[in-house]
């Protein structure tokens, strides 16, 4: 199967000098000098001093992995279903109860299916955008559905093997500061998509 690395996401750190000119005191100073009422004072103090980083847009199914890993899967006979995200189609990238739950309540989310036809075997990696407090209840609901949790350069990966009564199957979720990339994998191995979608989507 296919590993490709992550690309880390950039973190670019905006340093803002700030000079202070001294001045000379006269005798004729008035009111009007008052830092308050600096240009100066009232331009460093301004919002835009500190500009947010520009939000990424989520990809289509068509543009969520890479040539490469598409022309694998494709080799293998499977086929793509395309989103699967919108309610009542149960695609999601994992089979944990609670994080089902969480992804559901995101808004701003994306699920792509691809099935081996005439088997158990199928895959499907979600994209869902995260605020902090979104962040801590996936972080938490991944601890205590037994995630073993690693570092890579992209963010936190959490990863997970089920043996179950009918077949197995294994996950894999990164968390960066904003983007949650969550992999299921019957007949396959979820950490080459997961990390393969953060690769297309991340600087």
């Amino acid at each position: 199967m296919l590993r490709l690395p992550i690309a880390p996401s950039a973190l670019i750190a905006v340093a803002l000098a700030v000079s202070l000119a001294g001045c000379v005191p006269t005798p004729e100073a008035t009111p009007s000098a008052s830092p308050s009422e600096s240009p100066s004072a009232s331009e460093s103090a301004s919002p835009s001093a500190s500009p947010s980083p520009e939000t990424v847009a989520l990809p289509e199914c068509a543009t969520i992995y890479s040539p490469a890993v598409v022309a694998s899967l494709t080799a293998e006979g499977r086929t793509s279903s395309g989103d699967v995200s919108a309610p009542g189609m149960g695609g999601w990238g994992t089979a944990d109860t609670t994080l089902q739950g969480i992804l559901a309540s995101i808004p701003d989310r994306v699920s792509c299916t691809w099935i081996l036809p005439a088997s158990e075997s199928g895959s499907t990696t979600s994209i869902a955008r995260l605020d902090a407090s979104t962040r801590t209840a996936v972080v938490a609901a991944l601890t205590a559905g037994g995630f073993t949790a690693s570092s890579v350069p992209g963010g936190d990966l959490y990863s997970i093997d089920v043996e179950t009564e009918i077949g197995s199957y294994n996950e894999s979720h990164l968390l960066t500061d904003d983007l949650w990339f969550a992999s299921f994998y019957s007949g396959g191995q979820s950490q080459t998509l997961t990390l393969d979608a953060a690769a297309q989507l991340l600087p």
